[in-house]
């Protein structure tokens, strides 16, 4: 079995087959999405009265006492702030309070006010420590759970706070400059054809002159689009964004041409998907390409920057703080001012 097994729902629960290193280890859910109300290895589980039972009880949970993590983990998925979470969101979420589960469920609540757990959650991270990305996943996850149960008053401490990421990236040094288009551009497969279509050009264009996150880039539509700006609530803040239409954005705008929906289509004419348009950047990124979409938001702000708007201005357009911008414009826009000035000097 490889990954997830097929699912099947009866009686109203869920239940969810894993490859782990123990071996298959079976999930049952109260109902899809619900909480988990029991584990077991081996054999898939036989649905009886005991688990109907513990079903029904999720359905109607009390205020009784939590004993376990495995409790504070059911509490948490039912709570508000869990619930409101996009389902993409919750997804993840779902996948890493499984694996919180599995090594730490069975675990007394006490157990998360003492410091020395700090050191078991931090081992457990590092598990994947040949991941960063995953690894750190791992700790806010449990971070984000016990500050929850530490806010419902749960817990005394949040004992996972402040643990250090593995991942670092260093978001100043990282905007596209003309080489990175011209290698995006130039890009071909083993058979000479170009892997840099209109469409995609068309996409990434947007992203630098809008700063828009990948989610909200395919679902910005024409309906958004002001005389002066485009209006958006984003979808991962739920924030309202305010874009400004300056000359550049304007023109792609036209040279893509008004209709209605999404504005950015895939070559079938489709409103592209998160994934779809990141697979194809994937698929068209020349072999040691060493940028990313998201660098786009950087080059945004970049060229806000170069057409005179302040650090606090770019911030509250892009959503970032104003020292974020100032050590993007030390590195990028005020240092390309000082070779100009000084070529033209030396010219003169």
């Amino acid at each position: 079995m490889r990954g997830r097994q097929k699912t099947r729902v009866v009686t109203g629960l869920h239940i969810v087959g894993k490859r782990s290193a123990k071996g298959c280890i079976w999930y049952v859910y109260a109902w899809r999405g619900g909480p988990c109300i029991h584990k077991a290895f081996g054999e898939r589980p036989v649905v009886d009265m005991a688990l109907i039972m513990r079903a029904e009880k999720a359905r109607s949970p009390s205020k009784g006492t939590l004993e376990t993590l495995d409790d504070v983990l059911d509490r948490y998925r039912q709570s508000p702030e869990f619930v409101k979470l996009a389902e993409s969101t919750k997804r993840d979420y779902r996948l890493w309070l499984d694996r919180i589960s599995e090594k730490f469920g069975p675990a007394p609540i006490a157990a998360f006010e003492d410091q020395r757990m700090r050191t078991e959650i931090i081992d457990w991270r590092n598990t994947w420590a040949d991941q960063p990305r995953t690894a750190d996943k791992a700790s806010v996850t449990m971070a984000t759970v016990l500050g929850w149960a530490q806010g419902e008053g749960i817990l005394p401490v949040n004992i996972a706070t402040g643990i250090r990421q593995l991942h670092h990236v260093n978001k100043a040094d990282q905007i596209w400059e003309d080489r990175h288009w011209d290698a995006m551009k130039s890009s071909k497969d083993k058979n000479g054809r170009s892997l840099y279509s209109d469409h995609l050009d068309r996409a990434l264009r947007l992203a630098s002159l809008t700063g828009l996150r990948l989610g909200d880039l395919v679902r910005v539509t024409w309906e958004d689009v002001g005389d002066k700006a485009i209006i958006l609530t984003t979808r991962k803040r739920k924030g309202r964004a305010i874009i400004p239409i300056l000359p550049d954005l304007r023109a792609l705008l036209d040279s893509i041409g008004a209709g209605t929906g999404p504005i950015l289509r895939n070559s079938r004419g489709e409103p592209w998907t998160e994934s779809g348009l990141g697979s194809v950047f994937q698929k068209a990124k020349p072999t040691g390409f060493d940028r990313t979409m998201h660098d786009l938001r950087g080059t945004y702000a970049t060229w806000l920057a170069m057409r005179g708007l302040t650090d606090e201005e770019i911030a509250r357009t892009i959503g970032w703080t104003a020292k974020r911008i100032s050590e993007i414009r030390s590195r990028y826009v005020d240092e390309a001012r000082v070779i100009v000035s000084m070529v033209e000097r030396l010219s003169a």
